[in-house]
């Protein structure tokens, strides 16, 4: 499973693998291997590079884990590499006046739900994209009139092309 984890300012993309002990987190080019045994209510005995660290981990309203041990507390932030992608989208598109949305990864159009012209609330889907057997709902990140289709059903598209505009 790949996330993108985020601690204040930083973000790393982690490669996490159940293992018959634990877990394997692939971080840049390191690999740790992560003995972890849950002891109630959020708290946890970890096992890192042969020393036990104790944890606890907190969820919060906003999504984010708040996380304790011997060393003090920090803020973790975990999300899907497509919430990622589609925040940063989102952030982008703040700015309002004409935006184009591009696709955050490799697919296949597989239906387009809003046509040319049509207004469109936040939220709402305007096509359908399949990646990894998955299919996608793109949806406005904004209320606004979709100004151009760039896309048609079953066409393949990569990580970063553009599918519709929006104003």
């Amino acid at each position: 499973m790949e996330l993108i984890a985020r601690l204040g300012d930083r973000e790393e993309t982690l490669h996490v693998e159940r293992t018959a002990h634990g877990y394997a987190i692939a971080l840049g080019d390191a690999v740790h291997h992560v003995g972890v045994a849950a002891t109630g209510d959020g708290h946890f005995s970890l096992i890192l590079a042969g020393a036990q660290h104790e944890v606890s981990v907190q969820p919060r309203p906003d999504g984010a884990y708040l996380v304790t041990s011997a060393s003090g507390e920090s803020l973790v932030t975990l999300m899907d590499p497509l919430v990622h992608l589609a925040r940063a989208a989102h952030d982008a598109a703040e700015g309002g006046g004409r935006r184009q949305v591009t696709a955050y990864m490799p697919g296949r159009v597989v239906e387009i739900l809003a046509a040319e012209g049509d207004r469109v609330e936040a939220g709402q889907g305007v096509l359908v994209l399949e990646a990894m057997k998955m299919k996608n709902e793109i949806q406005a990140e904004s209320a606004g009139a979709v100004t151009r289709i760039l896309v048609d059903e079953g066409q393949t598209v990569e990580g970063g092309d553009p599918l519709f505009e929006m104003e």
